[in-house]
């Protein structure tokens, strides 16, 4: 702090100048002229008309100075390693990424987070991350590693832990034992808990906010932001790989204050970073009638204060030194990037090089289970059953229950599009089971994946259970990953090794594999409008109605195993 104070009053030079700059001013929300700034050990020391003259100088005559971005809410555990994103993120000018790693912690447990952390150091994006609460969300229906309570307080206690990760509403309210201990954990550190409140409406609402909730990125109407923005809440609106809700609710932007509104990416795939990353949100804000300062600070000062980086959000002193250097504001084209202080991006080059990050060799070898066989998916009920409950895929995200009289055999299963379903424990031989999944127009064929929320289980659907055994032994096979089979044959394999959940590939390549594998699954009949994205969800019990587990059916609402078989009464 010395050093800084003496660059303040004048007595020592800054390391760098930056000289006639217009500056983006988050506090005051206006565009300030002539500036220059002065920067020491990666800090902003001085914002005026004049400043000493740094060891370096930077003349941005022409161009804006604008904070580096914060992605306030990603998932970075699966689809590419940190070291490969991190090149496109800085591109995107994005400085900043609060990550949760729900998805390493259940496949992998405490070993597998500190694995995966250690991979976010030493490179020239700072990474925070927030602490999975439920690993698995209902112990009782699906199987995974997790990580123990002690394992969680461990992690919270870590200074890049800003806070416990989203937690489904209902458990919550509904009294999980787990999330709520968590919960006054977390608040006695005076760290933030990320909400998951899909659904959650007036008292649920309350009763999901009066047990420390601090934000949500869940709401897809006006309505439903105001209503938590009302109650206290700040409100996360995604633009990202999963969900887009950005256009649906713009017209928040007829808030007086919008200072409880954080844009996040809510992850990108490898395709969407070759096309920028929070960058290409704020532009998208913009275009929905939001102005620049305001898209800018959604992105900057926001989710600094929000999450308590009291050093980060702003071209001001204290704040460090992570500076987009643009030449076009509304089209937020960037034309540098500094990073505490030093220019990592110009000219459309990344300057740093990039040393990958050696993951052991413990966590490349992660799937236990198998090997597994024809006759394991063969799928028959007991001779009193009188039809079958299939999960109907509704949309890319949500299923229901459809309740089919008679068992089909494979020809009347082809004729109403149901296909085999199994999900099958990594960690265990022989656990998995089986059931009934309609709407995704597989005719011959299967396809498979570990990559899956939260558990990391590998789920596949197929036409027969030779097919199913194909893929399902292809990913056992290259230790994770994404695979599509027909018969003996496989189609397509993306190979994704680290913890059965990440590609060693570039990020090029990953993009390339992953429309790849959207094609393979046209091949075998998929109709799926996104069966890179819905495989990953359909075990996922975080989500209504009826899903698929390790263990078996789960009925998400009313939390029990149901068997895929239907008897008299039931129909």
């Amino acid at each position: 702090m010395m050093a800084l104070l003496s660059v303040a009053k004048g007595t020592s030079r800054p390391d760098l100048t930056i000289k006639n700059a217009r500056i983006v001013d988050v506090f005051t929300e206006s565009i300030r002229e002539g500036l220059s700034v002065a920067i020491k050990d990666g800090f902003i020391v001085l914002v005026d008309t004049t400043c000493p003259e740094g060891q370096e100088v930077i003349d941005a005559s022409g161009l804006y100075l604008c904070p580096g971005l914060i992605d306030a809410h990603t998932h970075l555990d699966s689809l590419f390693s940190f070291h490969e994103f991190v090149p496109y993120a800085i591109r995107g000018g994005t400085t900043t990424v609060v990550t949760e790693c729900a998805m390493v912690a259940c496949a992998c447990g405490m070993k597998g987070v500190e694995a995966f952390l250690e991979s976010t150091a030493g490179y020239p994006i700072r990474c925070f991350f927030v602490v999975p609460p439920l690993t698995p969300p209902f112990p009782q229906a699906e199987g995974c590693k997790g990580i123990t309570l002690r394992g969680f307080k461990r992690l919270l206690r870590l200074k890049e832990a800003l806070g416990v990760g989203e937690a489904y509403w209902t458990r919550i309210v509904e009294g999980d034992e787990r999330v709520i201990e968590q919960a006054c954990y977390a608040i006695s550190l005076q760290k933030r808990l990320d909400g998951h409140a899909s659904g959650a409406k007036g008292r649920k609402l309350g009763q999901y906010i009066v047990t420390g909730i601090t934000s949500c990125h869940e709401s897809v109407t006006p309505e439903e932001a105001l209503e938590k923005i009302g109650s206290g809440l700040y409100v996360m609106i995604r633009e990202g790989f999963v969900r887009r809700e950005l256009e649906a609710l713009a017209p928040l932007r007829a808030l007086k204050d919008k200072r409880r509104l954080i844009l996040v990416s809510d992850s990108f795939d490898a395709c969407m970073l070759l096309e920028g990353y929070m960058d290409k949100i704020v532009r998208e804000a913009i275009e929905l009638g939001f102005s620049p300062i305001e898209a800018i600070k959604m992105a900057t000062l926001n989710p600094a204060e929000y999450h308590g980086l009291r050093h980060l959000g702003a071209i001001a002193p204290l704040r460090k030194a992570d500076i987009l250097f643009l030449s076009d504001l509304e089209k937020m084209r960037i034309e540098k990037v500094m990073f505490e202080g030093s220019i990592v991006f110009s000219e459309g080059r990344f300057l740093r090089e990039q040393v990958p990050f050696s993951y052991p060799e413990e966590f490349q070898r992660t799937i236990r289970s198998g090997p597994f066989y024809e006759r394991d998916f063969t799928i028959a009920g007991p001779k009193h059953a009188r039809g079958i409950r299939v999960i109907e895929v509704v949309n890319e995200t949500i299923t229901k229950e459809r309740r089919v009289p008679g068992l089909p055999d494979r020809e009347s299963m082809g004729s109403q599009d149901i296909a085999i379903c199994s999900v099958i424990n990594r960690q265990r031989a022989r656990r998995y089971s089986l059931g009934f999944l309609k709407g995704t127009g597989i005719r011959e064929g299967a396809v498979a994946t570990s990559v899956t929320w939260d558990t990391g289980n590998i789920v596949a659907v197929g036409s027969s259970p030779k097919d199913l055994r194909t893929a399902v032994e292809k990913v056992r096979q290259i230790q994770g990953g994404y695979v599509v089979a027909k018969g003996d044959r496989v189609l397509l394999e993306f190979p994704m090794p680290v913890f059965g959940l990440l590609s060693l590939e570039k990020m090029g390549a990953i993009a390339e594999r992953t429309r790849r594998f959207e094609e393979a699954t046209r091949e075998i009949g998929c109709t799926l409008k996104r069966p890179f994205l819905t495989l990953q969800v359909l075990p996922f019990t975080g989500l209504p109605f009826l899903r698929i587990t390790d263990k078996g059916l789960f009925d998400v609402k009313e939390k029990r195993l149901l068997s895929p078989f239907l008897f008299s009464e039931e129909l």
